[in-house]
This record gives structure tokens, sequence and C-alpha cells, in this order.
């Protein structure tokens, strides 16, 4: 009694609905979608590097620490 009660939530629902004439379309739409592969390049190019990197350093850490 001294506290409020929650209400309930409110959300504003539209439902989807299936349209068989546009289904088609979408799997065209899907099938067309190209990806980017200069990006997947460019992580394993920078992996690589730092890797390279990586070695070079031990290298030169090993050869000026004996």
């Amino acid at each position: 009694m001294l506290m409020k009660k929650p209400k309930h939530k409110v959300f504003d629902y539209e439902p989807r609905y299936y349209d068989p004439a546009k289904d088609p379309e979408l799997k065209k739409k899907k099938r067309l979608t190209f990806t980017d592969s200069r990006k997947t390049k460019k992580k394993k190019l920078n992996t690589y590097m730092l890797l390279v990197i990586l070695l070079l350093i031990l290298y030169f850490f090993f050869q000026l620490g004996g």
C-alpha cells in the first residue's frame, strides 16, 4: 500500500505477414548481396605482420642479450 504497483509494459507491435508474391524477390536480393573480401584479407595480413614483428623483436632481443 505504501509503494506503487508496477504497470504492465505496453508495446506497439505490428505483426508481419507472409507475402508469397514478394518471396522470390527477397530470395534474389539475398543471393545478389556481395561480401567485401578485402576486409578478411586485411585482417589476415595484420595478423601475419604482427607475428613477423614479434619474431623480429624476439630475434634482436636474444642477439643483443646473448
